[in-house]
């Protein structure tokens, strides 16, 4: 889509938003200047998150896509506008097999009959970005085909590019727009996308959560990289049934129950052990195989926590299992903040979201609902949540919906309580505590190096009597508007006295002009003054709002 497209997309998009009452949102965000229907007196509603997931709904797949995107961001949304765009569903018509056939030819590089036995051409199902249709290769091994939708590629990337855009502009002109990290959340939003649409990504992730499942109930499918490209991923058939509510009502209660223990010591290993992770282990995305095991498919949501945030997350949730207020709010500041953070506010507001968990035992506690409640006191805060973080908790959150659909008597907090032990003993491994040791000797060895070039300068400026200090002052708000609030009654000052001095001239040459002289002069000089007074009206008139 070219540049008028573009120009044409984004008034569309705000005018959706603003007829679905948003168009106060869009004023806040500094927006309301860029499109014409806003001054026309919009009517506004009291818009819930159901009116929200509408917008996204009726603009197309980039943005129910932001939607998905945005109902795991509990550390900037509410439970009532996460709860509706959590329901987004990513469904789309199916596109006719013909051509299907042209794209898989393509990206196999010869015809279907020269690698393929047959391939099915109903779908086994249809979203928004891909396709997934049942095949066979030439050695009889079924495999599931999944194909992106051609063209969809450049209307994406045009919306991401226009979403970036009125971020930008958002930014500039919005304390609410820089208060919530606009750009960024628009950043982290596309980066995720992207991942999702390049096959190739998907089959890496999992081919990486298959190699380190350990648990014999719980099946990831086989991956076939020689015939996945970016457009085309091709994975091992999973037969089974989708894990819906009549399915597991058939199943005996005791497989029931194992099935969801294996669920949640899968996840939990995935997350404490392995760091990464299946981020979407919802039931659609769970089939009951024909031996009894559960097959995991659809990876294009998985999460990576390196050793460094798999210790300060288990760290987190030692403090909360000791209901230690103190250590949980530096924890959560370590995750780091977009602006100076009260810590005594932050430590008080954490005790009062404890208090809630003070008389229940944490293997009562649902750990999904807890960690996202808590990802919400930290956004108060302005504090920004990791996105791998954001993704454990809706995991969490997910697999617990799972399990207790499976065992309604089943706890992962419970689960979590008896993994700690194991994650306990891991960080205390002698393999972990050599793996630390050797990194503190790296950091203090490259420290040591610097050590005698910094003293050594330092010294050579005090010796030639020329000291730096460098010294790093944040800006309070409220002092910025009171300096900026000065400044422009200086400059309001000096241009009255500019005005006067020019107007003052003005008059003294035409002291000896008469209008009835015949000449100009006069009629200029006093058209000349008009034209000044207005400008300068003007110009006050918008530097005293401004100081207002």
């Amino acid at each position: 889509m070219g540049r008028i497209g573009t120009l044409r997309r984004a008034p569309e998009i705000l005018a959706v938003f603003a007829k679905h009452g948003f168009a106060g949102y869009i004023k806040d965000l500094g927006l309301a200047e860029k499109i014409p229907f806003t001054k026309r007196g919009v009517k506004e509603q009291n818009v819930k998150g159901e009116h929200l997931r509408r917008a996204l709904e009726e603009l197309g797949p980039t943005f129910m896509k932001l939607g998905q995107f945005l109902s795991t961001r509990t550390d900037l949304l509410p439970p009532s506008w996460t709860g509706p765009l959590a329901k987004l569903q990513n469904s789309a018509p199916a596109m006719p097999f013909e051509k299907i056939k042209t794209i898989v030819e393509a990206e196999a590089g010869q015809p279907l009959d020269n690698w393929l036995i047959y391939m099915e051409e109903i779908p086994l199902g249809a979203a928004s970005i891909g396709q997934v249709h049942r095949a066979a290769l030439k050695d009889g091994t079924e495999v599931a085909i999944k194909i992106r939708r051609p063209g969809i590629e450049p209307v994406i990337r045009n919306d991401v590019s226009i979403l970036r855009q009125l971020a930008s502009l958002a930014e500039r002109n919005s304390e609410l727009a820089r208060q919530f990290s606009l750009k960024a959340v628009i950043d982290d939003f596309a980066l995720a996308l992207g991942r999702e649409m390049n096959y190739r990504m998907e089959a890496l992730e999992a081919a990486g959560v298959r190699k380190a499942m350990k648990e014999k109930r719980i099946y990831a499918p086989k991956i076939y990289p020689e015939w996945t490209t970016e457009q085309m991923l091709v994975m091992e058939y999973v037969n089974g049934k989708p894990l819906r509510g009549d399915i597991i009502a058939e199943m005996k209660r005791e497989e029931r129950q194992h099935l969801a223990r294996a669920l949640s010591e899968t996840i939990l290993r995935q997350v404490f052990i392995d760091g990464v992770f299946h981020a979407d282990p919802h039931p659609g995305n769970l089939l009951l195989l024909q031996d009894g095991r559960l097959g995991l498919i659809d990876f294009g949501n998985t999460g990576h926590l390196s050793d460094d945030m798999k210790h300060l997350l288990s760290d987190c949730l030692f403090a909360l299992a000791d209901r230690d207020a103190a250590a949980l709010s530096m924890l959560v500041l370590e995750m780091g903040s977009r602006k100076p953070v009260d810590r005594r506010i932050l430590q008080r507001d954490i005790s009062r979201w404890m208090a809630g968990y003070m008389d229940v035992e944490l293997a009562d506690v649902k750990m999904g609902s807890m960690l996202q409640e808590l990802f919400s006191v930290a956004g108060s805060h302005s504090i920004t949540i990791p996105k791998d973080f954001v993704q454990v908790g809706q995991a969490f959150l997910k697999v617990e919906q799972t399990v207790i659909a499976l065992d309604p008597a089943s706890s992962l907090s419970g689960m979590v309580r008896d993994m700690a032990h194991e994650v306990l003993l891991g960080r205390i491994h002698p393999k972990e505590l050599i793996r630390e040791s050797r990194s503190f000797v790296r950091l203090l060895k490259m420290a040591a190096n610097k050590l005698p070039g910094v003293l050594n300068e330092t010294l050579t400026e005090w010796e030639g009597g020329q000291p730096k200090l460098k010294m790093h002052i944040t800006a309070d708000e409220n002092i910025m508007r009171r300096i900026e609030r000065m400044a422009s009654m200086i400059v309001l000052s000096v241009m009255m006295l500019a005005f006067s001095i020019v107007m003052a001239g003005i008059f003294v040459s035409m002291r000896n002009q008469s209008p009835l002289t015949g000449t100009n002069a006069y009629h200029i000089g006093m058209l000349t003054a008009l034209i000044m007074t207005i400008i300068f009206l003007v110009v006050i008139s918008l530097m005293w709002r401004k100081i207002k």
